[in-house]
């Protein structure tokens, strides 16, 4: 991404994008922030990453701890159970809670448990630990009936996941941002995952329609070029054009992805609107998983290395 404020870079007043086609921050309509993601940053955890976009900075921890005596009962597989039902079970429980820093924004707001917010960004980060520890219950499904499963659903009904995040500075993409951390997280805590889950948003409405941004665009002869949505919008972007996330699940054995884990859209599309919105995530969800993956490898490189001395 460019710096902001470089010399030339025009804004308008009022405007989101410069007469150059560039953003506030300096980016194109195209270009992602400048993303950091550190793992191992939470001592004592099983898995722990500190991710960063932009100004949006988030912490997620990740502890695997045996299930209690009546979460374990609980828990138990009936023997009349169905091969389906035994292989969803052997994934582990999944326990999670997001903490909102009051200093995150600028409003220094609180948010409790019960923010309508941080209930909903809970759920969503559950599908995504779900998504991530059930998709090996397919590998359980296919030793189940060679005879060889049952140990795996021992060690699935006698573990839990607990996973905290922790929302240190919000501007855009939260609830991206905090499902790239828990991936992270989970994919350093040596727990069996069929797949990585990449989250990434773009504006819900389309550059230029308001009367000054479309004034702006004909002066330049670029009207219809100029009708784009921003990828990974930030807090001003979001706050003016809205925010459509994707996530999605990625496989390293192929280029596509398999499955959508959750899409929230904050404005009222069109079925062409919110296509070419789902168009513009996925991109963004390519080039996010190409890098996490990235640093997931060399971290895990790293600590082989270190072991074999």
């Amino acid at each position: 991404s460019r710096p902001a404020g470089g010399a030339g870079v025009t804004m308008a007043s009022g405007s989101i994008m410069s007469y150059e086609g560039l953003r506030q921050d300096g980016r194109r309509w195209n270009e992602l922030r400048r993303m950091q993601c550190d793992l191992g940053v939470v001592s004592g955890a099983d898995g722990s990453c500190s991710f960063t976009c932009g100004r949006t900075k988030i912490i997620a921890s990740c502890f695997v701890v045996p299930l209690s005596k009546q979460k374990a009962s609980a828990a138990r597989v009936p023997t009349t159970a169905t091969t389906a039902a035994a292989a969803a079970s052997t994934a582990p429980r999944v326990e999670l809670r997001v903490s909102w820093l009051p200093f995150a924004t600028q409003e220094r707001r609180e948010r409790g448990r019960t923010d309508r917010q941080v209930v909903d960004l809970e759920g969503k980060l559950k599908q995504t630990a779900c998504a991530m520890l059930d998709a090996s219950s397919a590998v359980f499904q296919k030793q189940t009936a060679s005879g060889r499963g049952s140990s795996g659903a021992a060690r699935g009904n006698n573990m839990e996941v607990q996973i905290k995040v922790a929302v240190l500075q919000a501007d855009g993409g939260v609830r991206s941002c905090c499902v790239n951390a828990v991936t992270c997280a989970i994919g350093m805590a040596n727990l069996v995952c069929g797949c990585l889950v990449v989250s990434c948003g773009c504006t819900a409405q389309q550059l230029g329609r308001t009367l000054r941004e479309t004034r702006m665009l004909q002066s330049r002869g670029e009207e219809e070029e100029g009708k784009r949505l921003l990828l990974d919008p930030n807090g001003a972007e979001t706050t003016k054009l809205g925010e459509l996330s994707l996530s999605v699940t990625s496989a390293a054995d192929r280029r596509q992805f398999q499955d959508v884990v959750s899409i929230n859209c904050e404005a009222k599309l069109t079925p062409e609107e919110f296509e070419e919105a789902v168009e513009t995530c996925a991109e963004g969800c390519r080039a996010v998983s190409k890098f996490l993956r990235r640093k997931l490898l060399d971290y895990m490189t790293k600590v082989a290395t270190i072991s074999s001395h």
